[in-house]
């Protein structure tokens, strides 16, 4: 089965909470093994912090 029809397992979204608002979600989208949309979408559905993108300094 393809990983984004699988249903979030505790560990799935333990790891989302304690990765969300520190990196990016294209990250934390990596590390988990779906989609940048799902992973936005549960976060906000768990009313987690997001980051976006990462500022990047000046050169």
């Amino acid at each position: 089965m393809a990983r984004w029809k699988q249903s979030w397992s505790e560990e799935d979204l333990d790891r989302l909470r304690k990765l969300a608002g520190t990196k990016p979600i294209a990250t934390i989208a990596k590390e988990l093994g779906r989609t940048t949309g799902t992973v936005l979408a549960k976060a906000i559905e768990q009313k987690l912090p997001v980051v976006h993108r990462v500022e990047r300094a000046a050169q």
